[in-house]
């Protein structure tokens, strides 16, 4: 009895360690952006000859508009500081 309850104990741990070691990729960075702020993003696909290409649009907490390329090979990132793109347009 004690030497199956010892083989199950040493199954059970064996096997929570291989889920956790496999599992534990990106969980740091889970953790460290745990309370970080979700900036909303609009997301639109842009047509062009031979590419991949998807652009993102958001407003950053500072009140940035940015808007990110992102590509087969190549992405970029332009970002408007003039004016404070939070505020409502009355």
């Amino acid at each position: 009895m004690k030497q199956s309850i010892t083989v199950i104990t040493l199954t059970f741990l064996i096997t929570s360690g291989v889920s956790f070691a496999t599992a534990k990729a990106g969980l740091w960075e889970k953790a460290a952006s745990l309370l970080d702020t979700t900036v909303e993003t609009t997301s639109f696909t842009i047509e062009a000859k031979g590419w991949n290409l998807r652009g993102y649009e958001f407003v950053t907490p500072t009140g940035a508009r940015c808007v990110s390329m992102t590509g087969t090979k190549k992405g970029g990132l332009s970002c408007d500081f003039s004016q404070d793109w939070t505020k409502s347009k009355e």
